[in-house]
């Protein structure tokens, strides 16, 4: 029964949902202004311009094209007219900018006598400046687009001809501006310069400009760039081959990772004979999501590949065409979720709801014309418009599709967990109706935002378009008819094109957030692996703590984690993520050898004289009586420290005391079973840096636990400047507010940062023991090393093609930072029972650590935070990277 309600909810919710796109995009009606039906009566009318008024009007355009530092070549327009007051709309330009008569101004300047232009490439930091003289009126206006496109992009009065070798800038200011006198005409290629001009130019300006101080129409200003070979690829990433290479090297990736999922299940398999049921579930979890993530990976990238070596996108004009090749999102999304939920094991009331969305989602993908779908003209303005079912049917497929797939994400992530017994209530069952309430809820949100984005863009792309400009119909004088669509029929076009290519950009976007579901299947893993004893031979007390450390395959997980979790997808170069199937084995590496050389000095693979290693004498059984004997040791060494301020007669006979117990200390013993007292610490080690070592907690997975737990609640202020390096800051703050995923993607930005810091915590957690150093501080290095090093060499491959550096620097400093906050906080936990003896954590630690070494790790700490004050003031100064095109992700 309970079944039966959640199909039912489910059916209310989407037969809602074309009353909520209704009311997601109330502008839209207001566009209009007027009825939209066709009507003989109702002349076409260009907007009058006025242009015998604007003969007296002087003008001057610059633009110059920036390929430094960036992914793509920035082009910056820059327009000043100065017009009569006697011309007839020269009033109208000191109106507010929302009202038809400054619209109607604006549009005879920047776009001419069409009522109606979109330009979506083109992009504006303010609003036009417009300053009145005694007689005249200077408007200026400063525009900018990315080179990210292999066709033809309008900025300001220039047209961009973007081909594979060369560009071709060309002066093209609207005809309403014929007769205005251009006074200065600059145009900057950048480096190396331009290689073909005409007309000659009249002088130089900087290092490439060119300079023409007289401007015929007949003969407009056209300058051909050859630029760096980097912005060339970059500005075809849309476009075959390096679309296809770009897809390639996700696919790659993913089937890397799955690799080494698939190894370690073998591995773990091949060298444990009999599991226990948990190890069976999650051995078998890890291998299948490494099946199931190959097979996502190869759903999303492999429709790209192919509809892009087939040419489908190359003709730009062809949009309207292009737009069936959207109806594959539903179902290769529905298929994407039917995965995930084969994955996660569904049971019967999970089917029927996966089953009824699949329906949902299916039949309009798979059959369009059932509910009256024919894509072309569904994003095209018509004139007996579209029937209200076909509207609510794309809605319902895209709600449909994308709330199965993210509900097939709940269900695959709780199995993970349940299956790990990384829940509270391990017998507790997949909760259905919160699961769905907060998939069908989340998607509508992002629908929400989605379409605030979308309308936003809209404003941007046509202004200065008139908003009240109703269909026009037009006889000619042969009896023909001509119709020619208002601002309104655009708008709604352009909404329900959204609305159709929304499931598209949902799954692309979803699909990039499932690495967490690989840590997942990672934690699960390890988890239940650390559960294991396979050594018998001396009680689990007893057992010396370097053969309870996480064995082969555990290591080889954890460092898996390092490049799939933790670091930065690196390895995008001119756009293309081609090379980071490299980067992959460049972390490994990186943290292979740092751990390899730092084994060397960890204080429990120090041998004892000519016996065994530190590390395997001491077992948990001994933390009790080592922490007695540091809590002795740090005693008599205050007591030494005294002694020294007053020495006498009296106190050389206590100091020879002190140093004789001092000692003793290193001759330690356990107890029965234990280290016997003939066992004397290395040189230069002391009791206290063997509690160290050893951690807060005795089985390693409850170490990692616990600094993972440290290190997301440090990292909480660094993963917002990061998120808001990355989503907010200049440039990519427009990228935010008009992506339809803006503001999903700064909260997600935000959450994946502490969750990639928490797991670099659970890597430090999980290695503690063999990493080399005596305090905490000094263990957090070799894993900052081995993050900054793939970031330095890709760094290096950045500044060698010229292109951004994004927020590595930043991140490299931010993770040394945490990771050293985190192991400070494992050092006082594990002195924890003494806390209540002393008035701060900021007391203790000054008592473990001594005097010494208690200055040298704040000295680290407070050369740390300066880098990272530092690194804050460059990026707040610095020009912004290509908003939402940087080439590093999380």
């Amino acid at each position: 029964m309970r079944g039966y309600r959640e199909t039912g909810l489910l059916f209310v919710l989407l037969c809602g949902v074309f009353v909520g796109q209704v009311l997601l995009w109330p502008t839209a009606a207001r566009a209009e202004g007027l009825p939209t039906a066709a009507r003989a009566d109702n002349p076409f009318n260009k907007p009058d311009c006025a242009e015998s008024g604007l003969k007296g009007a002087t003008g001057r355009a610059q633009v110059a094209f920036d390929h430094e530092d960036r992914t793509y070549t920035k082009v910056t327009s820059d327009l000043t007219v100065t017009v009569p007051m006697s011309w007839t709309h020269a009033d109208k330009l000191l109106f507010g900018p929302l009202t038809e008569g400054y619209r109607l101004a604006m549009q005879c300047l920047v776009r001419g006598d069409w009522q109606f232009d979109t330009r979506w490439e083109e992009w504006r930091s303010h609003e036009p400046v417009v300053k009145p003289g005694a007689k005249s009126v200077t408007v200026r206006i400063r525009t900018h687009t990315w080179v990210d496109q292999r066709l033809k992009l309008r900025v300001g009065p220039w047209t961009v001809d973007v081909r594979s070798t060369w560009w071709e800038v060309r002066f093209t200011p609207p005809e309403t501006l014929g007769a205005v006198c251009w006074q200065n005409v600059v145009v900057d290629p950048g480096g190396p310069g331009a290689s073909k001009a005409t007309p000659r130019a009249t002088r130089g300006d900087g290092a490439h400009g060119l300079v023409w101080t007289s401007v015929v129409p007949q003969r407009p200003v056209t300058v051909r760039i050859e630029p760096p070979w980097p912005r060339r690829w970059s500005a075809q990433d849309d476009n075959a081959p390096f679309r296809i290479v770009d897809a390639a090297g996700y696919l790659l990736w993913d089937l890397l990772v799955a690799g080494a999922l698939w190894r370690a299940a073998v591995l773990y398999r091949s060298r444990h004979q009999t599991l226990d049921p948990v190890e069976q579930r999650v051995t078998a979890n890890l291998r299948n999501w490494g099946a199931a993530l190959f097979c996502l990976s190869l759903l999303t990238n492999a429709d790209d590949m192919v509809l892009v070596a087939a040419g489908a996108f190359e003709d730009p004009n062809k949009w309207a065409q292009q737009a069936r090749f959207a109806v594959h999102a539903w179902w290769l999304t529905t298929l994407a979720g039917v995965i995930l939920l084969l994955f996660a094991g569904a049971r019967r009331h999970l089917r029927v709801v996966g089953i009824v969305l699949a329906m949902v989602a299916a039949v309009p993908g798979i059959l369009p014309s059932a509910v009256g779908l024919h894509a072309p003209t569904f994003v095209r303005p018509e004139e007996h418009g579209h029937a209200w079912y076909t509207v609510a049917a794309v809605a319902a497929a895209t709600l449909a599709s994308f709330t199965l797939f993210v509900l097939g994400t709940w269900a695959a992530a709780w199995r993970l967990l349940h299956d790990g017994r990384l829940l509270r209530d391990p017998g507790a069952g997949f909760p259905l109706s919160r699961a769905l309430a907060f998939s069908v809820g989340g998607v509508l949100f992002l629908g929400v935002c989605q379409a605030v984005a979308k309308e936003r863009d809209w404003l941007r792309g046509s202004w200065p378009s008139a908003f009240v400009h109703p269909t026009h119909t037009l006889r000619w004088p042969d009896g023909s008819i001509s119709r020619y669509e208002g601002y309104g029929d655009w708008h709604w076009a352009e909404l329900r094109s959204g609305l159709l290519w929304s499931a598209d950009q949902a799954q692309d976007w979803w699909m990039g957030k499932l690495w967490i579901l690989t840590a997942l299947a990672l934690l699960a893993f390890l988890h239940a692996a650390s559960r294991r004893r396979t050594d018998f031979s001396v009680p689990a007390g007893r057992l010396p703590v370097l053969r309870t450390e996480p064995g082969p395959v555990e290591r080889w997980l954890l460092m898996v984690s390092f490049p799939s979790v933790v670091v930065l997808f690196l390895g995008i170069y001119a756009a293309n993520s081609g090379p980071a199937l490299l980067w992959f084995f460049v972390d490994l590496t990186a943290l292979a050898v740092c751990l390899h050389v730092g084994a060397r000095g960890a204080v429990l693979n120090r041998q004892t004289g000519s016996g065994p290693r530190l590390g395997n004498l001491v077992a948990p059984a001994d933390r009790a009586v080592l922490l007695t004997a540091a809590r002795g040791h740090r005693e008599r060494l205050a007591k030494l420290r005294r002694l020294d301020h007053g020495q006498s007669d009296e106190g050389v006979v206590n100091r020879e005391r002190i140093e004789g117990e001092l000692r003793d200390l290193r001759q330690w013993g356990s107890g029965p079973g234990g280290a016997s007292p003939e066992h004397v610490l290395p040189p230069g080690l002391t009791v206290v840096d063997v509690v160290l070592a050893i951690g807060p907690r005795d089985p390693w997975w409850d170490n990692a636990r616990r600094a993972a737990r440290y290190a997301a609640l440090v990292s909480v202020p660094f993963a917002g400047f990061l998120a808001w390096a990355q989503t907010l800051r200049g440039d990519a703050l427009n990228g935010t507010l008009y992506d339809p995923f803006g503001f999903p993607e700064v909260v997600w930005s935000f959450t994946s940062w502490v969750f990639a810091f928490a797991a670099a915590g659970f890597l430090l957690g999980a290695l503690w023991r063999q990493l080399p150093g005596r305090r905490g501080p000094a263990k957090a290095l070799p894993l900052a090393v081995a993050y900054a090093a793939p970031v330095g060499l890709f760094a290096v491959g950045n500044h060698l093609l010229g292109e951004e550096q994004d927020v590595l620097a930043l991140a490299a400093a931010a993770v040394l930072l945490v990771l050293t906050l985190t192991a400070l906080a494992m050092d006082l936990d594990t002195f924890r029972a003494e806390r209540a003896f002393w008035p701060s954590r900021t007391h203790l630690l000054l008592s473990v650590y001594q005097m010494r070494f208690f200055s040298l790790q704040i000295a680290w700490l407070l050369v740390q935070v300066v880098a990272v004050i530092t690194l804050w003031q460059f990026f707040t100064g610095a020009d912004a990277p290509p908003s939402g095109n940087g080439s590093v992700t999380k």
